[in-house]
């Protein structure tokens, strides 16, 4: 009877050993079937996200504070990219956003950015395709101090692939458009009005265009491109040069479509010639120098603004100016294309200073002696400055 009990008590302990099996590999198979997890998107591979590279500055290099520099970049994406950010430590400072709604496969942007103050900064381009970020591309700079006179910067021409040097002076004469990526050329300032049948349209990243009209609101500039005028959104250019004497365009006198030239077919008679006053003579007069009186140190650099105004009753035509420094060097302070009779501009550049003492920043407007004036003896101003 014992032996009989201990067999049943063995069987049992079998049974419940077997259940227990099946009952894990039963849960092993409630296990290998739940769906898998979703990557995060900082996680997926990099051949799923856009992508970006920078190809100038180079990594490394050394610019001037209070300096406009362009970043050129290519961001791509299998599906398209809808926006390209710049960041300087950690800050975004740059945005250039695809004209098109879906994005652009390629998209080749000039991204400008001015330090504002010495030392390492990290700048880095992203490039997104809706919410989705590539991974960065990231360049280190040492930002120094700026030199005494103002030199130009230079940006890249990415279009058509190759990487053509472009020469950007913050004193030219002329107004001008830098496109920040490949960007439309229409009949007038908006989106609804069609493209001009140009070549090329768009115009490239890169291209320096100047600009002759704007609207109210500076959101659209007029351009002339070859022998044609154009409109591009402002959204995607950088400006530069003097651009004070750009003239407002009334966008009710702008139609939609180009309407041909029909020559008249009659002679018109002609009419006996009016008398078209002789206009006076310019006189251009050093009216202000804007910036403090007292510096400390380390000395600069210091922005100071010169305003030149037209106190004659005639157009001045194109001059020069410079500045005499305060440690008795001179400073080219940009050409002026014309001042007409009651104008002003001004002209900014960056001043540094020797160390302790007085000093004295002396403009002159003209120097070249280009024009003839009222009166060429005040064409000069002095500013005295203390520094401590």
């Amino acid at each position: 009877m014992h032996k009989q009990f201990s067999g049943y008590s063995n069987f049992r302990t079998l049974i419940r050993a077997a259940l227990l099996l099946l009952v894990l590999a039963l849960s092993a198979c409630n296990l290998t079937s739940q769906p898998p997890t979703v990557p995060p998107e900082a996680s997926l591979p990099p051949s799923l996200k856009p992508s970006v590279s920078i190809s100038s500055p180079a990594d490394g290099s050394t610019v001037a504070v209070n300096t406009q520099l362009f970043v050129t970049a290519r961001a791509t994406d299998s599906i398209g990219v809808t926006r390209v950010q710049l960041v300087a430590n950690s800050q975004i400072v740059k945005t250039i956003s695809s004209e098109a709604p879906a994005g652009q496969q390629d998209f080749p942007v000039l991204l400008d950015y001015t330090p504002r103050q010495t030392g390492a900064v990290t700048l880095q381009v992203i490039a997104y395709r809706g919410a989705l970020a590539s991974d960065p591309a990231i360049i280190n700079l040492v930002v120094g101090q700026a030199q005494a006179s103002v030199t130009p910067t230079i940006a890249v021409n990415t279009g058509g692939g190759g990487t053509t040097p472009i020469y950007i002076d913050p004193n030219d004469p002329t107004c001008r458009a830098l496109t920040n990526s490949a960007l439309n050329v229409r009949t007038g300032p908006a989106t609804t009005f069609p493209l001009m049948q140009t070549t090329p349209n768009p115009l490239p990243a890169g291209t320096v265009v100047p600009i002759i009209g704007r609207v109210a609101d500076n959101s659209w500039w007029q351009i002339a491109s070859g022998f044609n005028k154009g409109w591009v959104s402002a959204a995607f250019t950088s400006v530069y040069g003097i651009c004070i004497n750009v003239p407002i365009i009334t966008t009710a006198t702008i139609t939609p479509t180009l309407t041909p030239f029909i020559a008249p077919s009659f002679t018109p008679t002609p009419k006996p010639p009016t008398l078209t006053p002789t206009p006076g003579k310019p006189d251009l007069v050093i009216s202000s120098i804007g910036g403090p009186t007292s510096v400390t140190s380390p000395w600069g650099p210091v922005t100071y603004s010169v305003t030149i105004t037209n106190t004659g009753s005639g157009p001045s035509g194109l001059f020069s100016n410079q500045v005499i420094l305060p440690d008795g060097t001179s400073a080219d302070l940009g050409t002026v294309s014309n001042l007409n009779a009651g104008e002003s501009i001004s002209l900014n550049i960056d001043v540094s200073f020797p160390g302790v003492g007085d000093y004295n920043l002396q403009a002159n407007a003209d120097v070249a002696n280009e024009v003839t004036e009222v009166s060429e003896v005040n064409n000069s101003a002095i500013i005295a400055i203390k520094a401590v």
